[in-house]
């Protein structure tokens, strides 16, 4: 008999199907050094559920270990701390896991392949295939200086160790912020470090997203908003303040542009979208992340910097641990600015709180209530280029073309950024000046790919075709694949969409190929029903 306040376990004997939405199987072909097959999982935003029977929501925060046993040759990792790792027998190994401190279930995380691990500081290090160690290491060997840097702003880390893994090219995401495993995707190993503001952003998850985490996925933003302004103070700390700045504005361009492809009175182009039973992942865009960091900065303005870091650090203390939602954070906040910054009057303090409309910032479709001023003179600069090339309609080129080898990654992405606002003004032999003087089409920046590749696709250029198709069979990151279809899609090309789409559909994630299915508006499995089935490795 059980009595009250009794302790009891419960054992669940299941199965689940290699197949699950969370997991994703490679051949040994299907990696960079080709030498075993590799398992990795994606669990947010609702796939833990078809890796074990939880209630997947953030909502809820536990505990977990684990026992993996896999073939000996194999090196299993999770997010979370490796307590053993021994033989079983002569042919396989069991590996030991436990996260003693409280995650969302969406951050539980395995991969399993032939990995081994470098550190690179005191406490940090990264995870790769052998083959890519060293390019791995080298792009990011900053990464104990940047995680310094976020603490400095945000106060203690509390998870440990921090290591990334790079995980192979059809990773789905640029990056994950699995406490203790961050997973990264290759294409932000491009050899220049242009990329390694991803691995910034995943750090400041570990106190915006895994430490304080969203109640639910309306309030997603609480994750993505705070990390993206964190990431930025720390990149305009580093590379100066009109470096945050471009950033800003480049993401408001693409917030704006998700905002439309919604349509601007859609809840989904709200910071808090109303999903009604959808998936979360159906309203996943950049409203999240830039709206969110928008609403962030305007909060700074209101109450100064310095005060600003006070804030977050009183917010972190508040919510420690926790799952909430902006409920929470406007009590926090109103909270702080009335009881927390000293020397301000009742007056200025009503002021402050009068100016935060959070009710438009919150549920109102559409652009901030609030329009910020993110220009600088070097983004004016790149695109005053890109419209002195389309006024010359190819006849000639700009006397200060040279300036575009100078400009860091962003710049450069203002500059494309700006040919696709005119894109009706652009034609082949505007194209054609550019890439003879600029050299776009060889460009190695994916940020630049993820914008010249489509351009040109939309036009029919013809040098762009054969580089757009190696790269989206080289490599499975939803984000540069979507512009590349929709591309093909919207210029009437869907027949060669489908037929790219179905050589890699074995490739991709399938978080990447629903994606690009949804895009092509086709269903997966009658379109490339020719195709042979995936083998899944090492499952039995």
């Amino acid at each position: 008999m059980l009595n009250k306040d009794d302790e009891i376990k419960i054992g669940i004997t299941y199965t689940t199907s290699p197949t699950g939405h969370a997991f994703s199987w490679l051949t040994a072909e299907q990696t960079a050094g080709k030498v075993l097959p590799y398992m990795f999982t994606q669990c947010e935003d609702i796939n833990c559920r078809s890796v074990v029977p939880l209630q997947d929501t953030p909502s809820n925060r536990i505990t977990y270990s684990a026992e993996i046993t896999a073939p000996k040759e194999f090196v299993v990792k999770m997010s979370a701390n490796e307590t053993y790792v021994g033989l079983v027998d002569s042919d396989k190994k069991v590996s030991k896991f436990h996260c003693a401190i409280p995650i969302p279930s969406y951050l539980i995380a395995i991969a399993i392949g032939d990995l081994e691990y470098k550190s690179l500081g005191r406490r940090v290090g990264v995870i790769t295939e052998p083959s890519q160690m060293d390019k791995v290491a080298t792009e990011l060997s900053d990464m104990g200086d940047l995680l310094d840097a976020v603490e400095e702003y945000m106060g203690p880390y509390i998870w440990g160790n921090y290591t990334i893994i790079v995980l192979p090219p059809s990773f789905p995401m640029g990056g994950m912020e699995n406490p203790l495993l961050t997973f990264a995707s290759p294409t932000i190993i491009v050899g220049d470090k242009s990329q390694v503001y991803v691995a910034t952003h995943e750090m400041a998850h570990s106190w915006t997203g895994n430490e304080v985490t969203c109640q639910n996925w309306e309030n997603f933003w609480l994750n993505e908003g705070f990390t993206v302004f964190i990431e930025r103070h720390v990149s305009g700390e580093i590379h100066g303040e009109d470096f945050s700045k471009v950033a800003a504005q480049l993401g408001n361009t693409s917030m704006y542009q998700d905002m439309v492809n919604f349509g601007l009175d859609n809840t989904y182009s709200s910071l808090h979208p109303v999903l009604r039973g959808d998936n979360p992942d159906s309203s996943f865009s950049e409203v999240c992340y830039e709206k969110g960091f928008q609403l962030l900065y305007y909060m700074e303005s209101l109450i100064g910097r310095p005060q600003m870091k006070r804030f977050l650090n009183f917010y972190m203390q508040e919510h420690k641990l926790t799952s909430i939602t902006t409920i929470q954070l406007r009590q926090s906040w109103e909270f702080f600015v009335e009881y927390q910054i000293p020397g301000l009057s009742a007056e200025q303090v009503n002021e402050i709180l009068a100016a935060m409309d959070w009710e438009s910032w919150m549920f109102q479709p559409g652009l901030p209530p609030v329009q910020l001023d993110f220009s600088t003179p070097e983004a004016t600069q790149s695109a005053n280029l890109a419209l002195a090339y389309i006024s010359l309609n190819g006849t000639g080129s700009p006397e200060n073309f040279a300036e575009y080898f100078g400009y860091y990654s962003n710049l450069k992405v203002v500059f494309h950024d700006t040919l696709q606002q005119h894109y009706d003004k652009v034609n082949t032999e505007i194209l054609k000046r550019i890439d003879m003087d600029l050299a776009c089409t060889l460009e190695i920046d994916p940020e630049v790919k993820q914008r010249w590749y489509p351009t040109g696709l939309g036009l029919f250029y013809d040098p762009v075709y054969t580089p757009a198709h190696d790269w989206i069979s080289s490599m499975g990151r939803s984000k540069y694949l979507s512009p590349v279809y929709s591309s093909l899609q919207n210029s009437g090309q869907h027949d060669l969409g489908v037929t790219w789409f179905c050589e890699n559909i074995n490739f991709y994630h399938p978080v990447a190929a629903t994606t690009v299915a949804g895009i092509l508006d086709v269903d997966a499995n009658t379109a490339c029903a020719s195709q042979s089935p995936k083998t899944l490795p090492f499952v039995q």
